[in-house]
């Protein structure tokens, strides 16, 4: 089975009862062709760059899921004819991510604790300055 995201905006004015709705018919269409939902995330009311069906904002979800070719075309039957989603995509995964790393992941990369996050240019300035001065 190969692994796939599928990336859903829905209309800005979209329940949460509305997309749990949609996200159990999809979860009994990916175990119908016996694949697995692996992950589900709710990204919430997003900007839009450009509008979309006349709406500026829209309510990003994400389905991780493994399947086969029929999975895909149900979820496509399945999504394309629902009037509260503006656009969807379904992405293939690369072969290196496993089940147990998407299920771990998140889709923002975090930073370590004890890593060194990067100064921005007006921290260096300011630290560049302090440095001339005890000097």
């Amino acid at each position: 089975m190969k692994g796939y995201e599928l990336c859903i905006i829905f209309q800005p004015d979209a329940s949460d009862a509305v997309m749990d709705e949609l996200f159990s018919v999809l979860g009994s269409a990916v175990t119908k062709y016996n694949g697995s939902v692996l992950k589900t995330e709710k990204w919430g009311k997003r900007n839009l760059k450009y509008a979309i069906k006349k709406h500026a904002k829209g309510n990003f979800c994400f389905i991780f899921f493994s399947g086969t070719a029929e999975t895909l075309k149900e979820i496509d039957r399945i999504v394309r004819y629902n009037e509260q989603i503006l656009r969807y995509t379904i992405i293939k995964l690369d072969k290196n991510l496993t089940p147990v790393v998407i299920e771990g992941a998140t889709l923002v990369p975090a930073v370590a604790e004890d890593a060194e996050v990067p100064a921005s240019p007006a921290e260096e300035v300011e630290a560049a300055a302090t440095t001339a001065e005890v000097q």
